[in-house]
């Protein structure tokens, strides 16, 4: 016989409907955890080889994307969320230095250091950044490191001061002859030196954008007075890194960037002569050390 309309359904009825309504509600749950999952762990895996390209420079091969996969999907396995918070961290370094392509070597120094200081060195990420950009110092106690990247903007820098001093440019040797003569003798360098050289892809853009910001015939001035101070001599790869280090931590860090980088301010820095004191070698390179082959 039919029961009628809105009359109560059986117990067992009823803890059927709330069974199957209580399943199918965990089961959508899971796909959309599983399918939240999926998409982080394949959004971790590009951002952290669009940082190894960041970093190094290079544009990695299919078989090391695949081994970026590898180690980031089983990252997420163990540890979901220390590689969901470093996921936010890389999204917010590569969209600063796309805004801001001068604050681009600061940023990529700093990733640098933390993938270069990470024990044992066993991760693909270590790996990658020693293969393309290989250590050179790695100075713990103050946090600084010098890569190959280092020694390039090192030489670019150089050829840049030269240029301006009319000065010879550095040879086809000069990165080898730095890399030698840093590991040699890094230990011995004061420590303004060693902050000048860690640096110097960082300091170098700032200090070009600076001197561009400057009234021409000041500028001129300051690099004929310069280039008098440095007599035949060819610019130091030294004298173009701490150059850019008082630049850097005198102006930029003090005066808001190159708008306000005025002739006072220049004239102000010429009479000091915090430039030139850099420009007399005596405190450049110990005598006593070995200099670049």
């Amino acid at each position: 016989m039919n029961k009628p309309a809105g009359a109560p359904q059986p117990i067992f009825r009823r803890c059927l409907i709330a069974l199957v309504a209580l399943t199918l509600a965990f089961s959508l749950g899971a796909d959309g955890e599983t399918g939240n999952a999926a998409t982080q762990t394949a959004q971790a895996i590009q951002s952290n080889i669009d940082l190894l390209q960041f970093v190094t420079q290079v544009r990695l091969s299919p078989e090391e994307r695949g081994q970026v996969r590898q180690e980031v999907t089983s990252s997420m396995s163990s540890a979901p969320q220390n590689v969901i918070r470093r996921d936010g961290l890389i999204a917010t370094t590569l969209t600063n230095a796309a805004r801001n392509p001068k604050d681009a070597p600061r940023l990529r120094e700093l990733w640098r250091y933390d993938i270069a200081a990470r024990v044992p060195h066993s991760d693909i990420e270590y790996i990658l950044s020693e293969k393309y950009d290989p250590v050179v110092i790695f100075d713990e106690p103050h946090q600084r490191i010098i890569t190959g990247a280092t020694l390039i903007a090192l030489r670019d820098c150089t050829v840049w001061f030269a240029q301006k001093l009319h000065k010879p440019a550095p040879d086809g040797s000069f990165i080898a002859g730095e890399r030698a003569w840093l590991k040699s003798s890094y230990g011995h360098l004061t420590d303004d030196v060693q902050d000048a050289y860690a640096h110097v892809g960082r300091n170098c853009p700032h200090t070009m954008d600076f001197f561009s910001g400057v009234v021409a015939a000041q500028r001129d001035r300051f690099f004929s007075e310069n280039a008098k101070a440095v007599g035949n001599s060819a610019i130091a790869a030294t004298d173009a890194a701490l150059i850019s280090r008082i630049v850097y931590n005198n102006l930029l860090h003090r005066g808001g960037g190159a708008a306000a980088m005025n002739g006072r301010v220049f004239d102000y820095m010429v009479q000091q002569s915090l430039l030139q004191q850099q420009l007399q070698r005596t405190v450049i390179r110990n005598p006593s050390l070995p200099p670049p082959d």
